[in-house]
């Protein structure tokens, strides 16, 4: 990608975020956007195929930058690589709470964050997993290890967006640190404490 195709998707990105934070991605055009971003109709559709997957792509894109910046550092124990990246995530939807009311909300029809979120949480316990981090969950005499574990980290990955639509209705100010003493409640007994 050269130079003017990233400042247009930065810009792209830039503007389904501010019009996400008004109103819901269902009501938002390629035009609107484009309009927005100062860029062409076309230009849009050259970055995405539709106002909800460039709401998906920008909003995606933070979130697995944070992990990156977060889970690198393979020296750190694995209460504080869970807890960096959860406050660097619970930040970002913070930062973006309109967007992700509306995106987790029960109106949420097409535009719905769920998927996304569960999805960046799923890979980021099997990368916490592959470093060492987390263990795998136990597995009950007579069923499949491999099925137990993609069921638990299913569960936890959508359990974890759960816990961030509950935090989302809480009052302004929000501190990321109540999420984190959420997660801590609600993790099972083998999963990481901070």
């Amino acid at each position: 990608m050269d130079a003017r195709q990233r400042r247009s998707r930065a810009a792209l990105r830039g503007a389904v975020l501010e019009l996400a934070a008004e109103r819901s991605v269902s009501e938002i055009t390629a035009t609107d956007i484009a309009a927005a971003a100062g860029v062409h109709r076309t230009t849009f559709y050259q970055h995405a195929a539709s106002p909800v997957d460039l709401l998906l792509d920008a909003l995606g894109a933070e979130i697995d930058e944070a992990r990156e910046r977060t889970l690198t550092d393979t020296a750190a124990a694995p209460v504080e690589a869970i807890v960096a990246v959860s406050r660097a995530v619970i930040e970002h939807i913070d930062h973006h709470a309109a967007v992700y009311r509306r995106g987790l909300g029960p109106e949420s029809g097409g535009g719905s964050l769920h998927r996304m979120l569960g999805d960046h949480f799923l890979t980021s316990i099997q990368l916490l997993r592959e470093q060492g981090r987390v263990t795998d969950a136990p597995v009950p005499a007579g069923l499949d290890a491999a099925y137990v574990q993609a069921a638990s980290d299913r569960h936890h990955a959508d359990g974890a967006v759960g816990a961030i639509a509950v935090w989302l209705d809480l009052p302004e100010p929000r501190d990321p640190d109540d999420f984190i003493g959420i997660l801590d409640v609600i993790q099972p007994a083998w999963w990481p404490k901070s």
